[in-house]
């Protein structure tokens, strides 16, 4: 046989492969029509929940941001976003119109054009604005907001209270060396003696 003749016979073969294929049954059909419907509609699914979650995202770091501003009119510290958006997160799962308050302590101490919370404070309205004012206060300095005994603990080390005595008196604690180290440095080797 030439080379001609070769790739006519296996050109002939490849049409006789393509179009002598086993048909496709039902069920491997309905099978992979369902998997392509579930992708579809997972995918349209994890759309959805990465969209509410970017919408959750933007309204806590919006009312994050918002706790921080009346934290900062309350308290004349520098105070740590971190330890206050844990603080929000509990006091907002607590104080169900804490956005309300925030709002009318940030106003009153606009309007008062205030520099620290003795300026306007009396101002604020008596009841729930109040009392929230003081549970901030009193979480900023405590790192918790209740003295409840099972309550949630959001700061330690960087809780207020230890501010003034910062440079004298060292943390309570357990540990010897501060708080978050638990365990004692190993002591550093000696030399080997020779013998």
């Amino acid at each position: 046989m030439t080379y001609e003749g070769q790739s006519a016979t296996t050109g002939a073969t490849a049409t006789e492969d393509i179009t002598q294929t086993e048909p496709i049954s039902r069920r491997t059909l309905l099978k992979t029509g369902a998997a392509a419907l579930g992708m579809t509609v997972l995918e349209a699914l994890v759309q959805k929940v990465v969209q509410a979650a970017g919408g959750v995202e933007t309204a806590t770091a919006l009312s994050t941001d918002k706790f921080l501003a009346a934290s900062k009119c309350l308290i004349q510290h520098e105070l740590s976003p971190d330890v206050g958006a844990r603080m929000a997160g509990i006091l907002y799962a607590k104080i169900p119109t804490l956005d309300a308050d925030l709002d009318a302590i940030i106003f009153t101490a606009r309007q008062k054009n205030s520099k620290v919370v003795e300026d306007f404070f009396d101002a604020l309205p008596d009841g729930h604005v109040k009392d929230s004012a003081h549970q901030i206060i009193f979480g900023w300095y405590a790192g918790v907001v209740d003295e409840s005994p099972n309550a949630e603990v959001f700061a330690y080390e960087e809780a207020l209270m230890y501010r003034p005595t910062k440079d004298a008196v060292a943390l309570p604690t357990y540990s010897f060396n501060g708080p978050n180290h638990w365990t004692d440095v190993d002591p550093p080797l000696s030399a080997m003696p020779e013998f």
